[in-house]
């Protein structure tokens, strides 16, 4: 008792004291350039939830996951790039401190955390990519280093994951926070649609051209909603599609009906921002993901409903009469194929690459490939070639080796996210287990055409449902 009052006197403590010293910040900030004055309140307010999360690493989590979404905002409106990823990084430290020295995270955790074959199969990766040090035929290290440094932010951000969801009461709170956050940016990215971009958006992508390239196609912009990019932006939008269907199928007991009336408005906003987005690969991990989850459920009649519901819509969309929508017309690219000249430019760099492959097992380097390769490796051999694909950047920075290691630790990701599904009897656990297994599917598919798991917001997603598929395959599928 004791202890939980002197926590709540340092918070009160530390608020009433944040409180002080901001009243005469504010307002000598205020007089500084506005560049700057952003930068510098970003800094407080990061502080400020930097101690928060090293004092609750729960609810640092969730700060976490938030503030990777939406700090793209205040950059786009001081039109400058800010610090981000050392905030991250420290929010990512203070948050493992807090859950290495919580009293409840302390309690012997079931989670096999040296024997577990997927675990292992991480740690084997790991080790491949510090061996990556030595690559001889990276010609500068200085990539490496900042490779290391975001693989290492989504390896510890996995194992927090792992300590949050300590129970299914932690993973229902996960999804609802997610599908809100997820509906939040879809909202935001119709009314980007409705509106057009605003005036901040527009100059910080005419100021960037290579954002203006990825934006505007053909006199269109590309909705990206808050976040970095539309690819990004209708990558999570297909995944919170995806579970919010599967939710659906529930049965009246398990998910009410105001609750399903919900998410019959969640659905349309998230297939109306993800059209927006204009991201093929996105188009495509929508009907992959939700085919794994049709064909683990033919037996439910609400599962076989959404499947005519869903399978007469997209033959609507591609061979209705629509022929004047941008948008429309860009899905049926996606499927139907087309003469764009960016996907023909695509299959020749694939196949113009393929003796480099076969003559270099350990590949070139990490960031060595496209922009990447540009800034840090100047000269190389890969530097420039854009690989659109997350599997061909893999076996041209890593070799063939690294690739099997890359497509052993996914298969085993989806393999025990199935099991745990048909390990479970509870039917909600089955719906969000199987949600995972489909989401985590769409994303592994969409590796092939673009880089879909290496995007940032996308990433987190990912390492979020790994985590979860982790440790329910311990301590949950048992306790039906």
């Amino acid at each position: 008792m004791y202890s939980q009052q002197a926590k709540r006197n340092i918070v009160i403590f530390l608020f009433i004291l944040l409180w002080v010293i901001a009243v005469p910040a504010i307002a000598y900030v205020s007089s500084m350039d506005a560049k700057f004055s952003m930068v510098v309140f970003g800094g407080i307010i990061g502080l400020a939830l930097a101690v928060i999360s090293a004092m609750n690493f729960r609810l640092g989590y969730y700060i976490y996951i938030t503030v990777s979404m939406i700090v793209h905002v205040p950059e786009r409106m001081a039109k400058t790039t800010m610090p981000v990823g050392v905030v991250m990084d420290l929010f990512l430290v203070l948050m493992l401190a807090g859950a290495i020295f919580d009293k409840k995270s302390r309690e012997r955790s079931n989670v096999n955390y040296y024997k577990d074959p997927l675990l292992l199969v991480l740690y084997l990766y790991t080790a491949y990519l510090l061996i990556q040090f030595f690559n001889p035929n990276m010609y500068s290290i200085q990539g490496w280093f900042i490779f290391i440094r975001v693989y290492i932010r989504n390896f510890i951000f996995l194992f927090i994951t792992i300590k949050v969801m300590s129970s299914w009461a932690e993973i229902y709170k996960f999804f609802r926070f997610w599908l809100i956050l997820s509906t939040a940016a879809a909202l935001y990215g119709c009314l980007q649609q409705a509106v057009g971009l605003l005036p901040f958006e527009r100059a910080y992508i005419a100021m960037n051209p290579d954002k203006f390239k990825t934006v505007m196609i053909q006199g269109r912009a590309r909705i990206f909603s808050f976040m970095a990019d539309p690819a990004a932006f209708g990558v999570l939008m297909a995944c919170g599609a995806i579970i919010a269907t599967v939710l659906l199928t529930a049965s009246n007991k398990v998910v009410s009906l105001p609750k399903k009336l919900l998410l019959l408005f969640i659905i349309p906003i998230h297939l109306l921002a993800l059209g927006f987005s204009g991201t093929r690969t996105a188009y495509v991990m929508l009907p992959v993901g939700l085919l794994l989850f049709f064909l683990v459920n033919l037996h439910n009649k609400n599962t076989l409903i959404a499947a005519a519901i869903f399978t007469f819509g997209m033959l609507a969309i591609l061979f209705g009469p629509f022929y004047s929508s941008p948008t429309i017309i860009r899905i049926r690219t996606a499927f139907m194929g087309s003469q764009d000249e960016s996907l023909s430019l695509r299959d020749v760099n694939r196949h113009g690459i393929q003796p480099y492959m076969y003559s270099h097992p350990i590949g070139g380097g990490v960031m060595t490939v496209g922009n990447d390769g540009v800034t840090y490796n100047p000269g190389h051999r890969l530097a420039g070639l854009q690989p659109d694909s997350g599997y061909l950047r893999a076996v041209l920075e890593l070799g063939w080796i690294g690739l099997i290691i890359v497509c052993i630790y996914t298969y085993m990701g989806i393999h025990y996210a199935v099991k745990n599904y048909f390990s479970e009897d509870d039917e909600l656990h089955k719906l969000l287990l199987i949600g995972i297994a489909a989401v985590m599917y769409a994303i592994l598919v969409a590796q092939y055409a673009q880089e879909a798991a290496g995007l940032v917001e996308s990433s987190i997603f990912l390492n979020a449902l790994l985590g979860i598929t982790i440790r329910t395959r311990y301590n949950l599928s048992t306790s039906k």
